[in-house]
């Protein structure tokens, strides 16, 4: 296997390791239906940001916090989730947008 390849696996091991502790910590933690707070920070571009908060229902409360050189943004979302299950798959349907960073 190429060092490429073995690369790639080993990311998404990691992954799926990060995503089963969330999920667990998320269970532990919340008893559902429950509110939870989606904390992202992306490049200051709306194309970006308007997809970030395409991927919410549209009636959520959502925060936008500029940083000070007005590079970043940092978007914050509160929506009601029903299970872990849900906001995993959430954060994994976004993993492919350019720049994201979540919390």
């Amino acid at each position: 296997m190429s060092e490429e390849k073995k690369d790639k696996a080993a990311n998404i091991n990691d992954k799926e390791v990060f995503y089963t502790r969330l999920s667990d910590e998320l269970d532990k933690n919340n008893q559902w239906p429950t509110k939870y707070m989606y904390k992202f920070i992306v490049p200051n571009d709306e194309k970006i940001v308007e997809e970030v908060i395409s991927f919410f229902p549209e009636n959520i409360k959502i925060n936008k916090n500029y940083s000070r050189s007005g590079k970043y943004v940092s978007i914050s979302i509160i929506t009601n989730e029903n299970t872990s299950a849900v906001i995993i798959d959430r954060y994994k349907s976004m993993e492919n947008i350019e720049g994201l960073i979540s919390l």
